[in-house]
């Protein structure tokens, strides 16, 4: 190893004398150059050499070349040997080539030898580069794509960047960024050739006949049908393709067309595709639209498709004009024959369309999902709360299919009692008799006090009592009305001591304690003894 990291210290040594004597380096610079080279010499011959250190020489080679060519500069001097000027390109590429014999599968190195290629114009190194690294990375569609671009951009030759996505082709035959690329290599060749014949024609200048079938774009639909039949076309694909087409400089709507029919063709179940052909077509003839979104809205029977109609139809509204109402109309009808209504689809369009004037259809879509799924108690109340214009005969069919609903009956007894206080009295009284009533407790409570007063609030909790186990929440609630209307101390430590005997809670005795403290003192030491029977040392703690 010593001999041959010493041949290579010799064959540099006339380019650091050369640079020295023409004054571009010092001795000191110069015995600082050949002892760090030395070094990476070792290092680069170890046995078990590290890719950090061949990058890190790289680096050190770019830093001085950019010194010794700045230093150059500055001196004006052009009168330098050949070996002064390239030798340190050459030392790169050689440490890049050493380093990718040892790692052939390292991409990112690979693309920075590339792009170092690409700066210092080796052309030849170039080439030899992309054979090396498609040989030993045959599915890094990164690469196949950069070595095309440059056969295409660089060298100017469409035959040899064809040629290379063929390859590619058949190592990475299900990449959709792949046949993007190809698809645009093949579409821009046709543009330019366009160009051209327009340039030509210009100057009254015969020019080499060129197929029809060929400047019709035939090879780039050709690819675009092997792309559909080898990828997934989602929506992300296809906008690679349709971009394309749309930055072109002359008019290509054949080509548009082509390529969402052709795609339609390959999946026609996809809402995306329909949604993203009438955008096309309304912008050339808004007449058809209509019969593409009602073919979407047969075919493809899904939520997604459904939504996206809805936002198209708002989007272009002023463009579909009388088409809006005949759209809404024909989607109304067709929904009893559709399984896409689910309820929990209805909040998410709710919203939408009622913000843009499609309540009518709402209720329509609205109707059908109850149909379908009566039961669902999320959908009656959508209704109520959004769509209906008498909520308490909506509520009274709610109740026919859920009658021991307790958020259903909340909000009927609710409304009930914005018409009739009386008649919902004697409703709730009814219904808080029944097992299933146990959640209303509360709400009967809150209700009979709004409505009747404390006194009807107390006959109430008493009433309850027969039926039901009084939650928490319940007293505490009367306890507040109690407070309120600053009733008698005596009756409110009564209803404190069934909150603490039935809730021994910390909060609930704290409550108890406070109130004593500001209406009733004579009462405090007892109901702390209470207390402190009750509780721990550390929970009495932490009430002070």
């Amino acid at each position: 190893m010593a001999e041959v990291v010493q041949s290579h210290i010799e064959e540099m040594l006339p380019e650091v004398y050369e640079l020295q004597q023409l004054g571009i380096l010092s001795s000191l610079e110069a015995k600082s150059v050949i002892k760090t080279r030395t070094d990476f010499e070792y290092k680069m011959r170890r046995r078990i050499s590290k890719k950090q250190d061949f990058l890190r020489f790289i680096d050190y080679e770019l830093k001085f070349d950019k010194l010794k060519q700045s230093r150059l500069l500055q001196l004006g001097t052009n009168d330098v040997s050949e070996g002064v000027r390239y030798r340190s390109l050459q030392r790169i590429h050689f440490i890049f080539q050493k380093c990718l014999r040892k790692y052939k599968n390292d991409i990112p190195l690979w693309i920075r030898y590339i792009k170092y290629c690409k700066q210092v114009a080796s052309t030849r190194s170039l080439a030899l580069a992309f054979v090396e690294a498609l040989k030993h990375n045959p599915n890094c569609v990164e690469l196949w794509i950069m070595s095309a671009k440059n056969e295409m951009e660089v060298n100017k030759n469409i035959s040899a960047a064809r040629s290379i996505f063929l390859r590619a082709l058949k190592f990475n035959s299900d990449s959709p960024e792949l046949w993007k690329e190809y698809f645009r290599l093949e579409v821009l060749h046709v543009e330019k050739l366009q160009k051209r014949r327009q340039i030509m024609q210009a100057c009254d200048k015969p020019e080499l006949a060129a197929a029809d079938d060929f400047m019709n774009f035939k090879t780039a639909k050709i690819v675009f049908r092997n792309a559909i039949s080898s990828i997934d076309l989602t929506s992300d694909n296809l906008s690679g393709f349709t971009d394309v087409v749309q930055k072109l400089e002359f008019n290509q709507d054949d080509l548009m067309k082509f390529l969402y029919e052709n795609a339609l063709k390959q999946s026609p179940e996809n809402p995306f595709l329909w949604i993203k052909l009438a955008e096309f077509v309304i912008t050339k003839d808004v007449s058809k639209t209509k019969s593409i979104l009602q073919t979407a809205f047969s075919t493809v029977q899904t939520f997604e498709c459904l939504m996206g109609i809805i936002e198209f139809m708002i989007k272009f509204s002023e463009k579909l004009g009388d088409i809006l109402n005949a759209m809404t109309d024909f989607m109304g009808r067709s929904l009893d024959t559709l399984s896409l209504i689910k309820p929990d689809n209805i909040v998410s369009i709710g919203s939408m369309m009622i913000a843009n004037n499609l309540c009518s259809f709402l209720e329509k879509i609205t109707e059908v999902a109850l149909k379908k799924c009566p039961e669902s108690k999320s959908l009656w109340l959508y209704k109520v709360h959004n769509l209906s214009d008498d909520p308490t005969k909506d509520l009274e069919k709610a109740l026919e299919i859920l009658p021991k609903d307790p958020e259903i009956l909340f909000e009927y007894l609710n409304s009930l009692a914005m018409v009739d206080q009386v008649k919902c009295k004697s409703k709730w009284e009814e219904i808080i008799k029944e097992s299933y009533a146990s959640p209303l407790i509360t709400q009967y409570l809150q209700f009979i006090y709004a409505s009747f007063g404390l006194v009807d609030a107390r006959v109430v909790f008493k009433a309850v009592q027969n039926w039901h186990t009084i939650p928490e929440g319940t007293v505490t609630e009367l306890l507040k009305y109690e407070m309120a209307n600053d009733s008698d101390s005596e009756q409110v430590c009564q209803l404190f001591n069934f909150l603490t005997n039935n809730f021994d809670k910390a909060e609930n005795w704290k409550f108890y304690l406070d109130y004593c403290q500001k209406n009733c003192p004579e009462q405090f030491s007892s109901v702390l003894w209470k207390c402190r029977k009750s509780l721990s040392e550390d929970q009495i703690a932490n009430l002070f």
